[in-house]
């Protein structure tokens, strides 16, 4: 069976740049907020490490629904 890679090139490139920078943002972001306490920290930093795309785009949808809630 060939091995056909699921994003190749430019776009592949692209979504890659994008993924790292969603990463890089929620990461941050996570670290510096100061109404997140420590545990609830290191739960969201180990999240977004063990999966990556699906835990950034939690912690953005969660902080969200926070900011409207308030």
């Amino acid at each position: 069976m060939e091995n056909i890679p699921l994003v190749s090139g430019t776009f592949g490139l692209i979504l890659m740049v994008v993924w790292l920078l969603l990463l890089i943002f929620t990461l941050v972001h996570t670290i510096g907020n100061k109404n997140i306490d420590r545990n609830n920290k290191i739960l969201w930093i180990a999240i977004m490490l063990v999966v990556p795309i699906l835990g950034s785009l939690i912690y953005l949808f969660w902080r969200l629904v926070k900011k409207v809630a308030n």
